[in-house]
């Protein structure tokens, strides 16, 4: 398993509270998370007669705002500790507005990476390529999504003609992706099916070189105009 990453370092949490004079401002609008930032930083950095304080604040970082009303700071070691030792006073200053109910540390967040796997499924991708290239209104042919493969997937093996047409045959026969005379697309909540036509009525080519769609399917894209 590949080792922990550490997201955020340590960091204080200010757990704010909106005075009731600001609550009970009509239409008043909650400030985001970095304003009340800059309201705290400001407060304290200007405590002049506290130059340790003011050192400090000059130094936090905005590290994240919570719900509820929790803003988190990172700062280094020492200029943390003076943020701590001014909460103990009763020195430190709230964002204008706010007052704070509680002030705590918040230990380092670590992430444990997932492992992938080397094999890529091929219908997947090819999925998302048709995707990708239906809205960029590129026509997809066999020809152009095996260009497209090479060019934004470097990582994957690129099939032989043979193993994209069963591949495609099988993404159109489970109702995936299908094939008209412009390319294929991608089938959406949008696409309509129409079953109720002859076998003979419904043969299209699936390349240039006239495979027939193995499916007595027909669809119609309400996005697409097919």
């Amino acid at each position: 398993m590949a080792r922990p990453v550490q997201l955020a370092p340590g960091s204080l949490a200010l757990v704010l509270c909106r005075l009731e004079a600001q609550e009970a401002a009509a239409g008043a609008e909650e400030p985001g998370g970095r304003a009340v930032f800059r309201a705290f930083r400001r407060a304290n950095a200007r405590c002049f007669w506290n130059s340790r304080l003011a050192r400090a604040a000059s130094r936090l970082a905005f590290q994240g705002w919570l719900r509820r009303g929790v803003l988190l700071v990172h700062a280094p070691p020492a200029s943390l500790q003076v943020l701590r030792d001014a909460w103990c006073r009763r020195a430190l200053r709230p964002p204008r507005g706010f007052r704070i109910r509680a002030v705590g540390d918040v230990f380092p967040v670590q992430m444990n990476p997932i492992a992938q796997s080397q094999f890529i499924p091929l219908a997947e991708v090819l999925c998302c390529a048709v995707s990708d290239m239906n809205a960029a209104q590129i026509v997809v042919t066999q020809e152009s999504l095996l260009e497209h493969l090479m060019k934004h997937y470097p990582g994957i093996a690129i099939p032989s003609q043979d193993i994209l047409y069963t591949t495609l045959g099988t993404l159109i026969k489970e109702r995936k992706i299908y094939h008209t005379g412009e390319g294929y697309f991608i089938v959406t909540p949008q696409t309509y099916f129409i079953t109720n036509t002859t076998p003979q009525e419904n043969k299209r080519d699936l390349s240039d070189e006239s495979h027939p769609v193995p499916t007595c399917i027909r669809y119609l894209d309400t996005e697409s105009g097919i």
